[in-house]
């Protein structure tokens, strides 16, 4: 793994030195050497992260046979044997080369036809020298983070924003527009990044880049019309083919042991159990990390929520002899403490400083047990996993009444959805909107964003966040849907984690890989009809009887959702002058006062509860509002370098 590092100087000057800086700035992502090309008045560097066997091989940037193409690449290939096969090249040959220089030969056969060849987590740059053109790509769920930055006479790129804002002609400040954004909870849409004047590029997309402008084309087109099996069976068979082959690929490095996310929920437990059995062939093992609530802690009891996910955990672990269980409780570590490390590892905010916490956690034993490869389950929810709850509006959307009072009828009686909920999900696509803003409340549900966040009124309106919304195809309302292949495809887009991984590497030496996020995995999940998710009265369907080979029936059955951070709230009466403390702060940054309700915050923090903190009020005035509000506020803060 890599961090990246390009500079083109279009006005024909030199280069080398600005590269240089850059790649000196993104030296914590890359400890284990570096690699440099000087094409004059375009220079390409990198960061060295080995954690593939095959990295040894090369010494990227790499040149091209013909000495026409430049490349420097973040790569982990998928299928490399595959891509050899259609690349013709000689087995001998491929089992000696780089996932870069395989890279580079796709690129040599295909140019951007490559996408089609090319499976894996990847970001990379190629310089045409012929026709002086530059292409930027990221993979199509956006493992590797990948930014850039153009003005007259100067296009620059690198991993993360650190190794731009090295250079004199790239100014530093928050994206004021793009954290109000992140308060309101909107996705992280368009290219657009967390600072003034650099841009991501996003995922599943490629940006081309000449001397007279650039262009953004899209790669990744998942289609709806996809071969899958007709019978369920099949489609669960299916699943665990493609749920091994995506654990399988992401073992590649990790030696005899790798570590794993697993909570008490389906995701995480899928690929830590599927990565046991894949490990038992090689004699390896897997450590998984289940965090929980500090010893002692009385569990609140909310109805419908795993509090401490340790005892079911534990049971996924029991079925292999060769995965560890290590249990992480909460330690009672200031909410705050993290944040300043959070900001220069990831440069981002931090969405749940409360999960933050143990993620950190989980990182900081790894790296204690030498671990260098740590799996997770983050997409599970948006494919195998799915609840299948759009059904109800799918199935009214073309006329099928019957199918809609049966499948109502068999959930309500299987005690999964009462009709109330199964209406709202049913009726909720063409609701009128005050309507169903009514029928929120009357249910208890979240309807107002002044009830869960911090973003001030008047920056709703200066940053035209409805606008923005309807933009991105976000519904402010939450209101139900109807189309399980859109929605999925849209939440998958959500969220950009590269930066999120790239600051594990940089922080703890150690490559964060989601097989939840295969790109086969995730269009094959896809192309299922919504009935292999949700039939018969059983959500999760194709998860909860296709994972009977490897998870213990207590998790399978299970129906309560898993509650990450249940004693969050002693978290935040332990932080709170320190959260008190940063709030004051803020007031001394340009720029947070047009964005956060800081008069609010400090309110919350001065008048806390002493009790009642799992009441749906408080959880969304403290967990949600000031947590997010804070993170929010100090990223501002950070980025715009100020002494405050």
């Amino acid at each position: 793994m890599t961090a990246l590092a390009g500079v083109w100087r279009l006005d024909g000057t030199a280069a080398a030195e600005s590269c240089r800086s850059m790649n000196m700035a993104q030296a914590l992502y890359g400890p284990d050497g570096e690699g440099f090309w000087d094409g004059g008045d375009i220079a390409f560097g990198l960061r060295r992260f080995d954690c593939l066997d095959e990295d040894r091989f090369d010494t990227p940037p790499l040149t091209s046979g013909c000495g026409r193409y430049h490349l420097v690449a973040d790569v982990r290939l998928d299928d490399r044997d595959g891509l050899s096969a259609a690349l013709g090249l000689d087995p001998a040959r491929a089992a000696h080369s780089s996932d870069t220089r395989l890279l580079l030969a796709a690129w040599e056969r295909w140019q951007t036809g490559l996408f089609d060849h090319v499976y894996g987590d990847y970001a990379f740059a190629v310089w045409d020298a012929h026709d002086r053109q530059l292409t930027l790509a990221r993979d199509a769920l956006g493992a590797k983070p990948l930014h850039y930055h153009r003005q007259d006479g100067l296009f620059a790129f690198a991993s993360m924003a650190k190794g731009l804002h090295t250079l004199a002609d790239v100014p530093i400040g928050p994206n004021l527009s793009r954290v109000t954004e992140l308060l309101a909870l909107l996705p992280e849409g368009g290219p657009e990044t967390w600072f003034q004047d650099i841009y991501r590029v996003q995922p599943g997309e490629y940006v081309r880049v000449d001397e007279t402008g650039q262009s953004v084309h899209r790669h990744w087109n998942p289609s709806r019309s996809m071969p899958v099996p007709e019978t369920f069976e099949a489609q669960v068979e299916g699943l665990r083919q493609h749920l091994d082959r995506a654990v399988q690929s992401r073992l590649r490095g990790a030696g005899r042991r790798v570590g794993s996310h697993l909570s008490a929920g389906l995701d995480s437990s899928a690929v830590a159990a599927t990565a046991a059995r894949l490990m038992a062939e090689r004699g390896g093992r897997v450590t998984a990390f289940t965090s929980s609530p500090r010893a002692g802690f009385v569990l609140p009891g909310t109805p419908g929520q795993v509090e401490d996910e340790t005892e079911l955990a534990a049971a996924t672990a029991a079925l292999y002899p060769n995965m560890d269980h290590v249990v992480l409780r909460n330690d009672g570590r200031d909410l705050t403490a993290g944040l300043d490390r959070g900001f220069h590892l990831s440069e981002r905010p931090a969405l749940n400083i409360c999960n933050a916490r143990w993620m950190d956690h989980i990182h900081e034993e790894a790296r204690r047990l030498d671990l260098n490869v740590l799996l997770v389950g983050a997409m599970g929810n948006m494919t195998f996993s799915f609840d299948g709850k759009t059904l109800p509006g799918e199935l009214l959307k073309k006329g099928d009444l019957v199918g809609f009072l049966r499948q109502g009828h068999t959930l309500s009686r299987e005690k999964r959805m009462n009709w109330k909920g199964y209406l709202a999900q049913g009726l909720g696509p063409w609701m009128p909107t005050a309507l169903w803003r009514l029928a929120n409340r009357l249910r208890g549900r979240i309807a107002v964003l002044g009830d869960y966040s911090a973003v001030k009124e008047s920056a709703v309106l200066a940053y035209d966040l409805a606008g923005r919304a309807r933009q991105s195809g976000h519904d402010l309302e939450y209101r139900s849907e109807a189309d399980a292949f859109a929605q999925r495809l849209r939440i998958l887009r959500r969220v950009d984690f590269g930066n999120y991984a790239k600051g594990v590497t940089g922080g703890w030496g150690i490559d964060v890989r989601d097989p939840t996020s295969d790109r086969r995995l995730v269009e094959y999940c896809l192309a299922l009809p919504t009935e292999a998710y949700l039939n018969d009265g059983l959500p999760r369907r194709l998860a909860r009887l296709g994972l009977t080979d490897r998870l213990p029936a207590v998790v399978l059955e299970e129906r309560r959702k898993g509650y990450q951070a249940a004693d969050w709230f002693e978290n935040v009466q332990t932080s709170r002058e320190s959260l008190l403390q940063e709030v004051r702060r803020l007031r001394h940054v340009d720029g947070v006062a047009e964005v956060l309700d800081l008069d609010r915050l400090e309110t919350l923090l001065q008048s806390m509860p002493e009790k009642d903190w799992t009441n749906r009020e408080t959880m969304r005035h403290y967990r949600l509002l000031v947590l997010r509000g804070v993170s929010a506020g100090h990223f501002m803060r950070k980025a715009t370098r100020t002494n405050a």
